[in-house]
């Protein structure tokens, strides 16, 4: 009997430190030892004791010795106690505690082993008891015996069948073993003892859909939505796995449900674009998608990640843009905080061309945060075509420069504008400062040496304009207008008139009806001496450019 008190004691008390608790103890000792003598009451009363039963001395010496380990234990002399249990278990191999105590003792040391096979002592000794059996199984899924934890679960579910915790340990342990058809059942005879709930069905549906039976995944599902079916959101589950299995026609039934449950759910609309997307009907996906963004219940984050999410970009820039486009206008407007979004706004409008715009949306995105050059060149990018603003691109370019040193455009948009001015001094120091730091990929390579060259030309610095033209026209040898521009800057400088010529040749081979390209040809061949040769184009030059003053002072120049 004292064994017994001892071993619930063991199973069921809470911490006790030092003194207090071998008290304690001791205390419980006292009584039960008290309990040894016989009970005389004969009385047939309600108060009467249970029977009173005679404990060996031998019993009460091995309780003693398991106070004292206890003891040791608690006070934190766990190699005192491990020796003690030992001892204890030696001198008396039926004492199942001890053997248990000694197993904890041990699986708090990592030696599994040793741990395992105190544990089956302990369950060997004492086949009934549910916390040996706890610590047992607790050892076989810390070891990965997983299926020896099964059983072992098997055999508490057993025990106590009215613990519903130890069904779903029980499935835990079978999914741990492969056993999945286990862990199922484990979970129904849940459900027969307490109906159908969210938590058992959905387990089931993941534990079917990680089988790969979808099917039985959703018969779970349909049991859960039919059971409850004031929640909506069982059956919007269902008709997804439907959509997965391409079952279309059970999907929308599901979808129907929803929606005649709540006609203002801010997702179904949604999940109804889908449906129609799939099944080839993007007409009724775009109309189902502008019900959904007129919800206000879905906030402007969440209906950029849906419209990002929802159409490729080939859709959303190119056979959806109209409905993309508005779907986006419709969620700007909104957005508590439109700065939130304005790159992301602002990178849409650029590529509709939408420049000045799509300016203002960059402009607020940088006053949030200017530390991102990204967004510095999409806003320079978008003002450079926007001719009116053209002093506040400069005024830009100028910061981010001085922000972001070795990026080359805003140099570059720096260097265009001072040559739209014809300050082409300034222009070519510039531009020299941008081709310092190199190119990466070739990024604006050929823009800037076409630049250089021109600038450098105009400023009266040939000597760096010739070989910039050289450069330019390996990186782009169909540039007719700069092809033509260098043959008639070598040919006025009297420098390689024939690879002037031939270079002229090819333009107007490329544009036979360019009036400039025909007046540099007639007019190198005018400075070769062949002046017979020149008048034929010069005089076509000036029928298709009549009011040109240059064309007809060379003319006037070959006629004399």
């Amino acid at each position: 009997m004292f064994f017994l008190v001892i071993r619930s004691v063991i199973s069921y008390r809470t911490p006790m430190k030092g003194k207090k608790y071998i008290f304690y103890l001791l205390a419980i000792a006292a009584l039960a030892s008290c309990a040894t003598r016989k009970n005389t009451t004969t009385a047939d009363s309600r108060y009467r004791r249970a029977p009173i039963h005679e404990v060996s001395q031998s019993q009460l010496n091995a309780d003693s010795r398991m106070i004292d380990a206890l003891g040791r234990q608690e006070s934190g002399h766990s190699d005192e106690a491990l020796e003690a249990y030992t001892k204890l278990a030696h001198d008396e191999p039926e004492y199942a505690a001890a053997w248990y105590q000694m197993s904890r003792l041990l699986m708090q040391r990592g030696w599994s082993d040793s741990a395992s096979a105190c544990a089956e002592r302990a369950v060997k000794l004492v086949p009934d008891n549910r916390w040996y059996l706890l610590h047992m199984a607790e050892i076989q899924r810390r070891r990965g015996e997983n299926r020896q934890a099964v059983s072992t679960w098997q055999r508490i579910v057993e025990l106590n069948p009215d613990e519903l915790e130890n069904y779903y340990q029980l499935s835990n342990a079978c999914l741990e073993a492969g056993d999945l058809e286990g862990a199922v059942a484990a979970l129904n005879r849940v459900e027969r003892r307490v109906g159908v709930t969210e938590a058992i069905s959905l387990q089931k549906q993941r534990i079917w859909t990680a089988a790969g039976k979808p099917d039985r995944a959703a018969r779970e599902m349909e049991a859960l939505a039919d059971a409850l079916p004031h929640e909506k959101r069982y059956n919007a589950i269902l008709a997804e796995m439907y959509m997965k299995q391409k079952k279309y026609t059970k999907a929308k039934e599901r979808y129907d449900r929803v929606l005649e449950a709540d006609p203002d759910d801010e997702y179904i609309h949604i999940q109804l674009a889908e449906y129609y997307k799939q099944t080839g009907r993007p007409a009724d996906a775009d109309s189902e998608m502008l019900r959904a963004f007129a919800n206000p219940k879905l906030d402007a984050s969440t209906k950029l990640q849906l419209l990002g999410s929802f159409y490729t970009e080939e859709e959303f820039y190119g056979s959806h843009s109209s409905t993309a486009y508005r779907l986006l206008d419709m969620a700007m407007s909104q957005a508590d905080n439109p700065a939130q979004y304005s790159a992301f706004y602002g990178h849409v409008l650029l590529r509709q061309n939408k420049f000045a715009e799509a300016a203002r949306q960059f402009e607020t995105a940088l006053g949030a945060d200017s530390s991102q050059y990204d967004l510095w060149e999409l806003l320079l990018i978008s003002l450079s075509e926007v001719p009116q603003r053209e002093a506040d691109m400069v005024g830009y370019a100028s910061r981010a420069e001085r922000l972001f040193p070795m990026q080359i455009l805003p140099k570059y948009l720096i260097a265009v504008s001072l040559a739209r001015a014809e300050r082409w001094t300034e222009a070519l120091e510039k531009i020299e400062s941008a081709t310092k730091w190199g190119f990466n990929k070739g990024y604006l390579e050929a823009e800037c040496t076409g630049l250089l060259a021109e600038s450098a030309y105009r400023s009266g610095q040939p000597d760096k304009a010739w070989p910039a033209y050289d450069h330019y026209l390996k990186l782009r040898p169909d540039d007719w207008g700069m092809l033509n521009n260098y043959a008639y800057e070598l040919a006025t400088n009297g420098l390689r008139l024939e690879e002037a010529l031939e270079m002229s040749r090819r333009t107007i081979e490329a544009q036979p009806q360019n009036a400039n390209n025909l007046d540099t040809y007639g007019w190198i061949l005018h400075l070769l001496g062949r002046d017979s040769e020149a008048l034929p184009y010069l005089e076509r030059a000036i029928r298709l450019e009549p009011d040109n003053a240059t064309l007809k002072e060379h003319y006037k120049a070959i006629m004399k």
